[in-house]
């Protein structure tokens, strides 16, 4: 009895051995190059998510990732590949393709979801090496004597475009476009550029960064235009300076917006009336729908995040400097923000439309002191990259 039973224990042993082994072959994906295996690729979630890293590592491919931003570059048939943490979409070669589901990052290794990736991979390109079929990744068009993926890319200039190292302050309204305008006749183009410089000249003196002011005079820009030279800048950040107006002269406080669909009234009011400096260029056929905000939203999720967080940095820094109603973090359809590929918010330093803070505002002290907040905004924003 004694050895029957050692017999089916050994079985057992056995078995388990084997079901272990295959459960672990079962959890990769093979990698084919001309029908040969060359590498084995690690799997989570059976087999729904694989391992970038283990990727890059078996098809050689120049990549870089960044460990701090938490994200990663990697080639396919030459084509640039940008995956960035618990987003939901790619970016090839500048362009957005949506995911099935988030990116993921466990200590270290990336995965995306196998299906839905090989899929937007294959549909770019009908001659496209790579195939992904029955849990197999076959690279079937290239010559022995080719790498699977290579391309000749400098990963120090990828790093460098993530490094926090250029900031955008934009200075709302000018020339033509006075902005808001306050009871005694304040203009709000001439308060942004003010508080702009303000913080420009902090910054410049405090830290090793690069500023770029959109406007530092009094000129009309058109909001394209700002964006534009937020993205030929590669900025890391982006900082709309504005004052607030409202119909009701008790309105107060100060607020800062992401780009979002809109949520309530009040938000809906303030992007409206600052998006119509679109009159002034002669573009009010515009019609910013919800869905184009949502659209916008989808596209800029990789910096949603961090742009909220530097939201809340400003009216946290503010709250402490100033006596004014703290009106919190809020979404609204900018056009100023549409287009700014960076972590970016818009700064509403206060209604100039309230006499007793367009007072405020025309002091040079209180302007002094939201310069300060906004820099100190910065400077603790830095410390979390």
């Amino acid at each position: 009895m004694v050895k029957l039973l050692r017999i089916n224990f050994q079985v057992f042993l056995i078995i388990c051995l084997f079901s272990n082994l295959y459960a672990n072959s079962e959890s990769k994906v093979k990698v084919f190059q001309n029908n040969v295996l060359i590498g084995e690729i690690n799997t989570i979630q059976n087999k729904k998510l694989f391992s970038v890293n283990d990727f890059i590592e078996i098809t050689k491919s120049n990549n870089f990732i960044n460990y701090k931003t938490q994200k990663v570059v990697f080639y396919i048939d030459n084509k640039k590949i940008k995956i960035s943490n618990q987003v939901t979409f790619i970016e090839i070669e500048d362009n957005l393709f949506q995911l099935s589901s988030n990116v993921i990052n466990k200590s270290g290794v990336y995965y995306l979801p196998t299906e839905s990736f090989f899929g937007i991979i294959q549909n770019l390109s009908d001659s496209s090496s790579i195939k992904y079929t029955n849990n197999e990744i076959r690279f079937t068009s290239i010559s022995k004597d080719k790498k699977i993926v290579k391309k000749n890319v400098d990963l120090r200039s990828e790093m460098e475009k993530w490094e926090f190292k250029t900031i955008v302050i934009d200075a709302g309204h000018g020339g033509k476009d006075p902005g808001a305008v306050g009871y005694r006749g304040t203009k709000e183009k001439d308060i942004a550029l003010d508080v702009a410089k303000r913080l420009e000249k902090k910054l410049s003196k405090n830290m090793n960064i690069k500023i770029i002011m959109t406007r530092d005079e009094d000129v009309f820009l058109r909001l394209s235009e700002r964006t534009k030279i937020a993205n030929e800048s590669n900025g890391n950040l982006f900082i709309s300076i504005h004052t607030n107006a409202a119909e009701d002269r008790r309105a107060s406080g100060f607020e800062t917006f992401l780009i979002g669909p809109n949520k309530n009234e009040a938000a809906v009011r303030v992007a409206a009336r600052e998006n119509a400096v679109l009159e002034l260029e002669g573009t009010t056929d515009k019609k910013l729908t919800n869905e184009d905000l949502i659209q916008a939203t989808i596209a800029q999720s990789s910096f949603a995040s961090k742009s909220e967080q530097f939201a809340s940095m400003v009216q946290k820094e503010i709250k402490k400097r100033v006596q004014s109603r703290d009106r919190g973090v809020k979404q609204a359809g900018f056009y100023v923000l549409m287009g700014a590929s960076m972590p970016n918010v818009l700064v509403e330093l206060g209604f100039i439309s309230n006499p007793s803070e367009e007072k405020k505002l025309r002091s040079p002290q209180y302007r002094d002191q939201l310069a300060t907040a906004i820099y100190r905004a910065v400077e603790q924003y830095q410390k979390t990259l």
